[in-house]
């Protein structure tokens, strides 16, 4: 809900469907499935121009409790209705029109590559030796490659991006991961080259606030502090804010200047680290607000 307001915002000219747990439609008996019920019924009389698809949850059969039900995003292969789909995880954040990503050639999947694994700066490397994401996917509804997916995915009980890589690394098309694959957990890193390939080599610096500025999306990943929804101690936080010293123990600071977080002045990559869990809880309140009545 939160992406869809900020893509409504940004001017975006294409459709929104929302895949959402099939149970959500039964008001039930108990106090969880009556809530679950008004949330759904809220959505349909408040958000009309959001397209329900009540689905299944696809559960892998060792049910493990952070990804076992990550496959529950191939749904998306199944919206048939559309010609092609954008879709992407709950755990981002829309930071700006994306609309131009449908203009890209046509492809059955087209996605990222995981650039924070593996090595993308081994130019040595085929396409099958590096990895692919999944947080985001530019695709091409199709009935029966979603019963493929489905079937392999429940079959192996590999989880989505192993899913991904194992049927589509020799065909998905590539989209280029700055901009689109952007890491939360980038920001708590000194080396960016992995991030940068190939532009560091033409003397780009990493730039923390230039980087989000030209960034269509980012991903919550700052494992183990808890996705941005879930509550976290004060310790998790701590551990996890970025470092304001650079690899020489040197330390740097923003422009901005401010204090706060963890003791000292912030610097860039702090600055916009908190920026995005802030904005994040700003945006819980004031678009879901509805969902806590």
């Amino acid at each position: 809900m939160i992406n869809f307001s900020r893509l409504k915002e940004f001017g975006t000219k294409h459709e929104l469907a929302l895949i959402y747990p099939d149970t959500w439609d039964d008001e039930g008996k108990s106090a969880v499935s009556a809530r679950r019920f008004r949330i759904v019924d809220r959505i349909r009389s408040e958000y009309p121009h959001i397209h329900l698809h009540p689905s299944p949850v696809l559960r892998l059969p060792d049910n493990d409790p952070t990804w076992g039900d990550s496959i529950t995003k191939f749904h998306a292969f199944s919206l048939v209705s559309y010609t092609r789909v954008m879709a992407f995880d709950s755990d981002t954040l829309v930071l700006n029109n994306m609309d131009h990503y449908f203009a890209a050639p046509r492809a059955s999947l087209a996605v990222p590559r995981a650039y924070w694994l593996g090595d993308v700066r081994n130019t040595s490397f085929s396409i099958n030796e590096q990895i692919l994401g999944s947080h985001v996917m530019l695709l091409e509804p199709n009935t029966r490659r979603y019963d493929r997916i489905v079937r392999e995915a429940m079959g192996s009980g590999e989880f989505d991006m192993e899913v991904v890589n194992r049927l589509f690394k020799g065909s998905a098309m590539i989209l280029p991961h700055r901009g689109l694959a952007l890491l939360t957990g980038e920001f708590r890193l000194k080396d960016h080259s992995r991030y940068l390939v190939g532009d560091d080599e033409d003397g780009e610096e990493w730039d923390a606030m230039g980087e989000v500025k030209r960034s269509f999306l980012v991903h919550f990943s700052d494992w183990p502090l808890p996705k941005p929804w879930m509550w976290h101690s004060s310790q998790q936080w701590r551990d996890a804010l970025p470092s304001c010293e650079d690899g020489e123990g040197k330390r740097r600071k923003t422009r901005r200047g401010g204090g706060g977080g963890g003791g000292g002045e912030d610097c860039p990559d702090r600055v916009i680290w908190k920026g995005f869990y802030e904005e994040f809880d700003r945006e819980k309140r004031e678009k879901c607000g509805f969902i806590d009545e």
